[in-house]
């Protein structure tokens, strides 16, 4: 069995709880250990898992240095969420002060509300969404928290034609990503002002936050899982994520009214899709059967079918052609259309991401 493979099953069935069966598992030997650990730790799901194991008698399926490496990564996803929410706190403060308005997007709600606990799901930074007009009076705030933009990064982002939908600032206090919309993407129109509308409250470890309500929390999700597929750049953490949302979701949501949404907004076929690869590589079509019967309305835009295609789209490396052509028939412009943008703005992202 592939690492991946395993590492899946072992996700459901952890999650589900079911100690006895993922015993068995781990002790059929269908995957080395320690393969596994380093597989946990590039997908940042190690401190996940170890969460879930440490206070049970599972910790001895793996060895002696597996165990503290599954550790020092739960220490460590929790410092981050630490530091995340120190750094909340301060933004909070800072903003306000100026008056600015902004919602927290990601990682702190999503950990709360889907993992049932912040500190079970690995941060990188802390993203918030502020008003396009006032970018720059927010990049003036958090400066005076020692946020600072890279040198590379001496222009305006909200000029559409770089394709950029955030500026990234770092300090000692840590890293933020300023976003002035979800994603620039060619063809899809966002409505920002209805998400601020919908904007909900929501209590996390002694924070505050201004939130997306949780339908655009899934559509961020997806369309942001959506772009990294385009250049290989997915993670199992991620597409967990989304897994993780949908399925909490599914019974209460009304799919027919998402989608009618998504349509207007013309990210429908990249959504679907995104949703499709996810439960296909998870094995989970069948969790979120509310879901499943209503994407059976778009089956002629959908791209992905099976699992052993979605696993191909999972397995190809960075920058992958294949995964950027068929991201490119997700989109509602011409394939055409998306290379002479792609290539156009190439010299300009490379410039201010650095890569």
């Amino acid at each position: 069995m592939e690492t991946h493979q395993f590492a899946i099953r072992l996700l459901h069935e952890l999650h589900a709880g079911r100690t006895e069966s993922t015993a068995a598992l781990l002790k059929g030997g269908e995957c080395d250990s320690a393969e596994l650990c380093a597989f946990l730790a590039k997908s940042k799901l190690a401190g996940y898992v170890y969460a879930l194991i440490r206070d049970t008698p599972l910790l001895e399926y793996f060895k002696a240095g597996e165990v503290q490496r599954l550790a020092d990564s739960y220490a460590h996803q929790v410092a981050r969420c630490e530091k995340s929410l120190a750094l909340h706190s301060a933004l909070r403060k800072s903003l306000d002060e100026a008056s600015i308005r902004f919602l927290t997007l990601k990682g702190l709600y999503l950990g709360q509300r889907f993992y049932g606990d912040v500190q079970l799901r690995f941060m990188w930074d802390v993203d918030i969404l502020v008003q396009a007009t006032e970018l720059q009076a927010t990049l003036d705030a958090v400066g005076t928290l020692g946020l600072q933009l890279p040198p590379q990064a001496g222009f305006d982002p909200r000029n559409t034609f770089w394709s950029i939908h955030a500026v990234e600032v770092r300090g000692e206090a840590g890293k933020l990503d300023i976003h002035y919309t979800i994603r620039n993407i060619p063809g899809l129109r966002f409505d920002i002002e209805s998400m601020w509308s919908h904007a909900q409250t929501f209590e996390v470890g002694g924070c505050t936050l201004q939130t997306l309500s949780d339908s655009d929390t899934l559509l961020v999700a997806a369309v942001g899982l959506g772009a990294d597929l385009q250049t290989s750049h997915h993670s199992l953490r991620k597409i967990w994520d989304l897994y993780m949302i949908l399925r909490t979701l599914d019974g209460a949501m009304d799919w027919r009214a998402y989608f009618r949404e998504r349509e207007n907004e013309q990210s429908l076929r990249l959504v679907v899709n995104v949703f499709a690869f996810c439960l296909h590589l998870l094995g989970a079509e069948k969790e979120c059967p509310r879901l499943w019967d209503a994407m059976a309305q778009y089956a002629a835009v959908i791209k992905i079918h099976g699992q052993a295609e979605a696993e191909r789209i999972f397995l190809r490396p960075r920058q992958s052609l294949a995964n950027r052509l068929l991201y490119a028939r997700l989109l509602p412009i011409s394939s055409l259309q998306y290379w002479l943008r792609w290539c156009i703005t190439l010299p300009v992202r490379v410039w201010h991401y650095g890569k």
